[in-house]
């Protein structure tokens, strides 16, 4: 799923599918992989879907994880997913993107297309309100294989 590994890296899971990002990070650390690595997380409560909560923390104190953002949509009256909280920092997100980040996704097919629709907002927004111009690019990303999807 890595093709260079000293681009920054987006990546973005429900919970399940984690694994494969805590590969990931693990990696970063015994190689010194280039680049920084963004965890979107989300669950549906913090106390019981906060899967390797631990690695993910000692990951953040060693710099081989630069950003974590969490969702846990059953902790509030409001539910909060992972879409959310790119959507939230979409201008960080965008700015990735645009120096050369690969995004990977992994979860359920419904997290997918959700994550992918606020990919096109995150990247409308951003390109001057252009919906057709914003598929385009997530298109292009797919072809360099720098968009990852690993959806079930």
């Amino acid at each position: 799923m890595l093709r260079d590994a000293s681009r920054d890296r987006i990546m973005t899971v429900p919970g399940t599918g984690v694994a494969q990002f805590r590969r990931f990070v693990q990696d970063r650390g015994e190689t010194g992989w280039g680049g920084r690595m963004c965890l979107f997380f989300g669950g549906r409560l913090f106390v019981t879907g906060f899967l390797y909560q631990t690695v993910w923390q000692d990951a953040l104190q060693r710099k081989e994880l630069h950003r974590l953002d969490l969702a846990f949509s059953r902790d509030q009256s409001a539910k909060v997913y992972v879409q959310d909280r790119l959507r939230e920092q979409g201008r960080d997100v965008y700015d990735w993107l645009q120096g050369g980040a690969h995004l990977y996704v992994c979860g359920a097919i419904a997290m997918g297309k959700d994550v992918h629709a606020a990919l096109l907002d995150i990247v409308a927004a951003h390109n001057g309100g252009d919906a057709e111009a914003a598929a385009e690019y997530l298109t292009r990303l797919q072809a360099e294989g720098r968009y990852g999807r690993d959806v079930y």
